[in-house]
């Protein structure tokens, strides 16, 4: 009776073997389709990515130039100094 399984399992194990050889090149196909779809979409999406950091660089540089401008007129040359009053106790 245990003669029975044995040739059972081998044969199943080896009627796997022959049906995943014979699916093979279709699944191979069906990688190399979806590896190139989701290529598709990465280069999408990376795309996507460096036009908003392009659109976000442009606008912070925009929204600092104004603001650079005023900021140097009012800064002070970096050797003056603002003249203190010294006082001193003479009692």
């Amino acid at each position: 009776m245990l003669e029975r399984f044995l040739s059972a399992r081998i044969l199943s194990a080896t009627e796997a073997k022959e049906n995943a050889v014979a699916r093979l090149p279709q699944d191979k196909d069906r990688i190399e389709r979806v590896t190139r779809e989701a290529q598709s979409i990465i280069a999408i999406e990376r795309e996507a990515r460096e036009a908003k950091t392009a659109r976000l660089r442009e606008q912070r540089l925009s929204s600092e130039a104004p603001a650079s401008a005023g900021a140097t007129a009012a800064k002070r040359k970096p050797g003056a100094r603002k003249a203190t009053h010294k006082t001193t106790d003479a009692r």
